[in-house]
């Protein structure tokens, strides 16, 4: 009888370590599902313009389908600018976005003209992405020869342009400036001798959809210093100790979808196919990303990582578009740019984990 209230103790015990046990271990797991959720946070990105496979939305495509901002925590939230708006930027003023997409250039413009609060914290184009095209039989062998023929003009002529025709000693003066807007078909058609391109656009359109060779010249490659697309934020998410926390997070998950579609621009593509047309054109689509990824990487992000930039390359421009009419009047270089983030995320050109 002894023996057997022994036994019956000795399993009343077991049985209570194993609930003691089964508790612990449910409280454990509750305890850490609730910390990856309070952990999550929010981030709404709207890129500035329609679905493409421009790198800085691609960045952002892959990171989404390749589940990037999940291992970061992050909730993304992926918008579209309207066509033929300033919608992102009056958004992002506003406090209504977290982060837009704008080219270097305008970022300037912008802080220089309405004193917008944007400050760019990620730079993709290492170079302009914009180009000035010439038939490839046209004779024109250099910005040189632009003297006495008939440029194009979409709108403004770009400062750098100005700067392009100075390092060739000309100026606009030496050439027959001729409005045309967007229609690339008027190179083809002898309407221009030369037609301004947004690099990663017109000339696959020339070449492959109208059927005409072309010859580029971009003012980068006569020592002008150009830059390219960044993403921008208002000053106040930088201002916020969330906002850092929420921006680190999304360069983190974003420059893994850039090193991504540098390592596998084809998957890359495929990724944005969730995002673009269905009757999108792939072909020109993957025109469009790998003439973006050429231009965003250099000898400068291949030692310190994609995406980061120095003020010196911010102010190098400023003057440039100072110089030649781009901006309304100079501007603090320093108050627009903020690369303390972008420049956290690497050690020593390496992108850390999280």
């Amino acid at each position: 009888m002894l023996v057997l209230l022994r036994k019956r103790a000795s399993v009343g015990r077991g049985i209570w370590l194993l609930a003691v046990v089964l508790i612990a271990v449910g409280a454990v797991m509750a305890a850490c599902g609730g910390d990856d959720e309070d952990e999550a946070l929010d981030f709404e990105f709207m890129a500035g313009f329609r679905a493409q496979a421009n790198l800085p939305f691609v960045a952002v495509y892959v990171a989404d389908q390749q589940g990037f901002f999940d291992d970061v925590g992050l909730n993304v939230t992926i918008r579209h600018a309207a066509l033929g708006t300033s919608e992102h930027i009056q958004l992002l003023a506003a406090g209504q976005i977290d982060l837009t997409t704008q080219p270097a250039s305008e970022v300037l413009q912008r802080r220089a003209g309405a004193e917008a609060p944007l400050v760019a914290v990620a730079l993709f184009g290492q170079r302009g992405d914009l180009g000035y095209t010439v038939l490839a039989d046209s004779g024109i062998e250099s910005p040189a020869d632009f003297a006495g023929r008939t440029v194009g003009v979409k709108g403004v002529v770009q400062a750098e342009f100005h700067a392009l025709l100075a390092s060739a000693g000309l100026t606009v003066e030496d050439v027959d400036l001729v409005d045309v807007g967007f229609n690339p078909a008027v190179l083809s058609e002898g309407t221009v001798d030369v037609y301004p391109v947004f690099l990663s656009n017109e000339p696959d359109l020339l070449r492959r959809v109208i059927g005409v060779q072309v010859r580029v010249f971009e003012a980068a490659d006569v020592g002008v210093p150009t830059l390219g697309v960044t993403y921008v934020v208002n000053e106040d998410l930088l201002s916020d100790e969330d906002g850092r926390e929420r921006l680190r997070r999304f360069l983190i998950a974003t420059m893994r979808g850039f090193q991504f579609a540098l390592d596998n621009p084809a998957a890359a593509i495929e990724a944005t196919r969730a995002f673009i047309a269905e009757d999108a054109d792939l072909v020109h689509e993957r025109f469009l990303l790998d003439t973006e990824l050429g231009n965003a990487v250099s000898a400068r992000t291949e030692a310190d990582g994609l995406g980061t930039f120095t003020e010196a390359q911010f102010q190098a421009l400023h003057d440039v578009l100072l110089e030649f009419g781009g901006l309304e009047g100079a501007t603090d270089v320093s108050a627009a740019v903020d690369g303390s983030i972008i420049e956290s995320i690497y050690d020593g050109g390496v992108l850390v984990e999280g």
